[in-house]
């Protein structure tokens, strides 16, 4: 399930933390190579029961990537985690 957080607004009181995100981001991260993917962010978020996560999954490297390599290092890894956070997901799995 997914909350979606209008601007402005609390986040639920069931949304999943940083940490959590965190631990899913590496879980997706399929060639443990520390970069992730498109494909791997997407995998995340489909996990995190996005609707549509291949959209969540540009709109966060769009957001978050700032070298425009088209993957997420280390560097640029809690501005992912900050971006999905305010997203307000609640099912992680």
């Amino acid at each position: 399930m997914v909350h979606n957080n209008q601007k402005g607004s609390a986040l639920p009181s069931n949304a999943a933390s940083k940490e959590q995100l965190r631990k899913v981001f590496f879980d997706c991260d399929i060639d443990d190579n520390s970069i992730l993917t498109k494909e791997e962010i997407k995998n995340a978020f489909d996990r995190f029961g996005s609707v549509f996560p291949g959209f969540r999954a540009s709109r966060a490297l769009k957001h978050v990537d700032k070298n425009k390599d088209g993957c997420i290092s280390l560097e640029e890894l809690d501005d992912l985690i900050e971006y999905a956070h305010k997203r307000g997901y609640i099912n992680i799995s």
